[in-house]
């Protein structure tokens, strides 16, 4: 992963430069006379994945600060130019030639001096989600549909204006009218066994009904008090 990418940036400067130059993976800092070239990894950064017909790739952008420390300023100079127009060439690597803040080197504890970003993506490819093969023809069962109404009678068989009557299995919601009836034109016969839901004046009832008999007698369900 990220330590890949380190060793392989790591062989990437030993091939620009030509030469066994060592490269430290740590925040710059005055290493005296000895020539180190720098490859700091600063900030992961966020990166949309990639677009396609498979599964799509994690990605992030590693973001890398790139100096050079040697004992004469020339010979840094001259290895770090290398190293930028040798990152501009390549066709994965992204540079950036905005200044470093002063807090950046201030926090490193160390003078400023000339460096570049180097930006090139991180990818995790990720397996096809395995796909379940159908063996066998499907099968669509269809349920028969129907109305569905009835009356909500409150205490002294009074009508129940307004109420809210719910079948939360088929997500079916009716509203009783002035003389406390309401109406479900389609309705799946299946199951038979219906659980009704009734909000009315602030109070709840659950009752279960059976949606076969319904046919052969009026519904009537009465909102009792103290069935609440």
């Amino acid at each position: 992963m990220i330590d890949e990418i380190d060793q392989r940036l790591s062989a990437w400067i030993g091939s620009v430069l030509g030469e066994d130059i060592e490269v430290s993976l740590l925040p710059p800092a005055d290493m005296g006379d000895k020539m180190i070239v720098g490859l700091y990894l600063k900030d992961i950064l966020p990166s949309a994945p990639t677009r396609g017909t498979r599964r799509p790739a994690l990605q992030v952008l590693l973001r890398y600060l790139v100096t050079v420390r040697a004992k004469h300023p020339q010979e840094a100079h001259r290895v770090l130019g290398r190293l930028l127009f040798a990152a501009m060439e390549h066709a994965e690597y992204e540079v950036e030639l905005e200044p470093i803040p002063a807090q950046t080197w201030q926090a490193f504890g160390t003078t400023p001096m000339p460096a570049f970003m180097l930006r090139l993506p991180l990818r995790l490819e990720r397996p096809e989600k395995p796909v379940r093969l159908i063996r066998s023809p499907i099968e669509v069962q269809q349920s028969p549909l129907a109305s569905l109404e009835g009356t909500i009678l409150g205490p002294d068989e009074t009508p129940l204006s307004n109420a809210r009557v719910e079948l939360s299995t088929h997500n079916l919601v009716a509203r009783t009218d002035r003389k406390g009836r309401f109406f479900f034109p389609t309705v799946p016969a299946e199951p038979a066994l219906k659980k009704v839901r009734i909000v009315a004046r602030g109070r709840e009832l659950f009752k279960e009904v059976d949606y076969s008999r319904t046919k052969q007698e009026p519904l009537i369900i009465h909102f009792d008090v103290l069935e609440v």
